[in-house]
């Protein structure tokens, strides 16, 4: 299992129990970042201490992360990714908080994603998909060379909202030929 990916200024790595406060505070309790996600907000700390336990126990299953700052290893998001099919992965959520957004961590996380996929995982495809409402989100996956796949409908579980999901996908050829390998 892959347990941590580095980037220029990021650390993705396993959950660990004294990340609580952190996460808590920086992610979960935030109703603008859940907008866009299919998670609810976590409004007290048993509710935090019962995700965790939940976080983890998923992370193991699957190359997922708590996004942390390089130089604090303070958890400000959370991103990873899942096979759907043989040589296939979609994202299972990327999450920056918002005093980090605007700095380019997105991309610089969504790239370490790519690289998992592609390189070590050997994938063939990467589907990212985004609330079609999350314009900064597609943003971010066609400023890296992602192309639109398709749309789906959908309903948010917690609330009941619909909304449409937009995948977009890049190739592992597409991802050679743009790194030149």
């Amino acid at each position: 299992m892959i347990d941590r990916l580095e980037t220029e200024h990021l650390i993705l790595r396993k959950a660990r129990r004294e990340d609580l406060q952190a996460i808590w505070h920086n992610v979960w309790e935030d109703e603008r970042l859940a907008e866009n996600m299919l998670w609810t907000v976590t409004k007290t700390e048993q509710e935090a201490a019962d995700r965790m336990e939940r976080t983890i126990s998923f992370q193991a299953q699957l190359p997922a992360f708590f996004v942390c700052l390089k130089d604090t290893e303070e958890p400000i998001g959370f991103a990873g990714v899942r096979p759907t099919e043989p040589g296939t992965y979609e994202d299972c959520g990327i999450c920056v908080a918002v005093p980090y957004q605007g700095r380019g961590f997105g991309k610089e996380i969504v790239r370490a994603l790519m690289e998992l996929v592609f390189r070590r995982l050997e994938g063939q495809v990467f589907l990212y998909g985004c609330m079609r409402h999350n314009v900064r989100s597609a943003a971010v996956c066609r400023a890296l060379g992602f192309s639109y796949s398709h749309s789906q409908e959908e309903v948010r579980e917690r609330d009941s909202m619909p909304y449409v999901s937009d995948l977009y996908k890049m190739t592992a050829e597409e991802y050679r030929r743009k790194k030149g390998t």
